[in-house]
């Protein structure tokens, strides 16, 4: 589950990107600034995928233990 401090975390590195980003911007060729902050950009769209991923696994496992639980409950029903 994502938490306040996860929240945080990601506003923190958005703007610790954003930084970045403005630095690489000023101090490169257009061209090259461009590569780089797409870099920046993949890195921070896979973090957030990660997570996504994370998440769904607890999901996953939360709705398996929520199946056995309902079919231990009929099992026991039935006799």
């Amino acid at each position: 589950m994502i938490t306040i401090k996860d929240l945080n975390d990601i506003a923190e590195n958005k703007i610790k990107n954003e930084a970045q980003k403005a630095i690489i911007r000023s101090s490169f060729p257009p061209h090259i600034a461009d590569r780089m902050c797409a870099a920046i950009d993949g890195q921070e769209k896979m973090e957030h995928f990660i997570r996504f991923l994370n998440e769904y696994n607890e999901w996953m496992v939360e709705q398996q233990r929520q199946q056995a639980a309902v079919l231990e409950f009929l099992r026991g029903y039935k006799k």
